[in-house]
């Protein structure tokens, strides 16, 4: 009697967890399309922190899953090595460790998006989704994580735990008074966290005989606990492995229901053998045969998928409460189908509505952006125009002109056109930082370059011999085009400069340092700002943007008298030793 009714609550386990599993299954799609969506906002956020990625602290990294609707981020660097994360328990962990080497370096820095199937967390039994991305030069792997249980419950598409659960409990109560508790465990090696109950943990010493005999029965001050080790159908498993479920029983029940449910099948199997004695075989084929082939066949149409089919419940008899069993398991898990494709046509709306007003806004931003560069290069060309026109007229002024007065006016009138030049070629550089992609950039190469830009300058320079590359904006020249002006303007006696390297830990620091005035104290905290000097101010404010793109910074730190010394810094994953000018394949070495 025991036996037969462990079986039937057990078959009522097994069915509620391959109707849950199923639902999750069709809703993982759109919790991909959250993950998908979520990554380059997370990666766009960090670069806009416009700091080192390894200065990243967990609760900026918090605030930032909580925008974008994750439980939890995980900084990889190029080692594999966890080194920054919301989740302080995988602070540190080598992922190479676990053969995951070929799936890091086919990520790193590809600006694909890679997601995992969903399975169990070993630490705390969440069923839980990941997935990977990296934005190319960032140099580091973005992970981030969903638990499906408050993804499903915040979309609303349902409710983890009272699904799961429903009424099975009661529902088996009703059958068997004597089943106090039901619970369902993961069941692997790593994890054996509750799917029902969050936190709870099965015995690890009764997951290894229940794996190894199938079904393990406790005795305890009154009560009978099954643990039953089994499998979900393969398309399930996908999630979980293995399941085992417990279920605690009442064996204190009194002894006159006992008698009573013995006697009552007692009389049940006699009548069954008087039916049996006085019915014909044609009369037992239509009772009972005809019945039970039905039911077969709706199960099996029930089996492949289609959960319409309804089983006749006419009649009083066992096969009448088996049928309605049946019907109301597939009408629940039909209900549920019916859900989730409601709730998958409201977001194809939804996404196509938003689609429509991105591409207007995009085509209306597009308009406009051409038409204002285009005004803007029409208008500084023609005031280029007429300021190479002015300045050409008070040349012949300053020539064919020998008063000295006017001779002084005339020459600050072509002092100020030139500023103007100036200003508007600003503008020009100004509007270019930021468009293109960042590139490597060979430092010698490029201070090389820088010094081709001055040909009137004597100045004796000392460069290093190593091949260093920078990753950084196309105008990454400009930066030591305005360094070499400087010193040229307001070095005063300067007659030569010098490049040289630092390597502070993983870092990179670039030092310019001329032989000139230097930089005076009071001047040092305003020289980068724009609109500063003593000609158009916008030097190193512009210099100081172009850095900025790529995460770059730079100080002057030179003592007055002794000469200006810059430095800029870079940070790990910006900068790269190679073998030739033009090879950027080995990476920056240990400390």
């Amino acid at each position: 009697f025991l036996d037969k009714t462990t079986q039937s609550v057990q078959q009522e386990v097994l069915d509620r967890t391959e109707a849950f599993f199923l639902i999750l299954a069709g809703a993982e799609p759109s919790i991909d399309e959250e993950m998908r969506t979520s990554l380059p906002n997370i990666s766009r956020e960090l670069i806009a922190l416009k700091k080192p990625v390894t200065l990243v602290t967990p609760d900026e990294l918090n605030v930032i899953a909580q925008r974008n609707h994750v439980d939890d981020i995980y900084l990889i660097n190029e080692t594999g090595i966890i080194f920054t994360t919301t989740y302080p328990e995988d602070m540190g962990f080598d992922l190479k460790s676990v053969g995951l080497e070929s799936f890091l370096n086919d990520i790193m820095d590809s600006g694909r998006i890679s997601l995992d199937r969903a399975a169990v967390n070993a630490l705390n039994g969440e069923i839980t989704k990941y997935a990977y991305y990296s934005h190319p030069g960032t140099g580091y792997i973005i992970e981030t994580s969903i638990r499906l249980r408050d993804a499903l419950e915040r979309t609303k598409s349902i409710d983890f735990t009272s699904f799961l659960m429903d009424d099975l409990l009661q529902n088996v109560q009703t059958q068997n008074s004597f089943v106090k508790e039901i619970d369902l465990f993961s069941s692997n090696e790593l994890s054996q966290f509750s799917l029902i109950n969050e936190g709870r943990k099965m015995d690890p010493e009764i997951y290894k005989v229940a794996k190894a005999h199938g079904e393990v029965r406790l005795i305890s001050e009154g009560n009978l606990t099954i643990y039953t080790h089994f499998r979900p159908k393969e398309k399930e498993a996908d999630y979980t492995g293995n399941l085992t479920s417990m279920v605690v029983y009442d064996t204190s029940m009194p002894r006159d229901e006992l008698t009573k449910t013995a006697w009552h099948t007692l009389l049940v199997l006699v009548i069954v053998t008087i039916v049996s004695f006085l019915v014909s075989g044609r009369l037992f084929r239509q009772l009972v045969l005809h019945r039970l082939m039905h039911i077969t066949d709706c199960l099996h149409r029930i089996g492949d998928g289609d959960y319409s089919v309804r089983i006749d419940e006419s009649g009083n008899d066992e096969f009448t409460l088996i049928a309605s069993e049946i019907n109301r398991m597939s009408g629940l898990v039909l209900a549920r189908e019916e859900e989730l494709r409601q709730l998958h046509q409201d977001q194809e709306k939804i996404i196509e509505e938003r689609t429509r007003e991105l591409r207007k806004l995009k085509d209306a931003f597009e308009q406009a952006n051409i038409k204002l560069t285009m005004l803007n290069v029409i208008t500084r060309h023609d005031i280029i125009n007429q300021l190479t026109a002015l300045s050409g007229f008070l040349d012949l002024v300053l020539e064919i002109n020998t008063k000295e007065d006017v001779r002084e006016y005339t020459s600050k009138c072509r002092q100020i056109s030139e500023v103007i030049h100036e200003l508007i070629i600003f503008t020009r550089i100004y509007e270019d930082i930021g468009i293109n992609d960042p590139t490597w950039q060979n430092v010698r190469r490029t201070i090389e370059k820088a010094m081709m830009d001055h040909p009137d300058a004597h100045l004796d320079y000392d460069l290093p011999k190593e091949n260093v590359f920078v990753l950084a904006d196309p105008l990454f020249e400009k930066v030591f085009y305005t360094f070499i002006d400087n010193t040229l303007r307001h070095g005063e006696y300067a007659t030569k400069f010098s490049v040289s390297y630092q390597f502070p830990g993983r870092d990179l620091v670039i030092v310019y340092k001329d032989d000139g005035a230097g930089v005076v104290d009071i001047d040092k905290t305003r020289l980068f700002e724009k609109g500063f000097g003593n000609h158009t101010g916008f030097g190193l404010f512009i210099a100081k943007e172009i850095l900025a793109i790529t995460q770059i910074t730079i100080k002057e730190t030179g003592e007055p008298g002794e000469g200006a010394r810059f430095e800029i810094f870079v940070p790990e994953g910006f900068w790269k030793f190679a073998s030739s000018e033009t090879d950027t394949n080995i990476k920056p070495p240990s400390p």
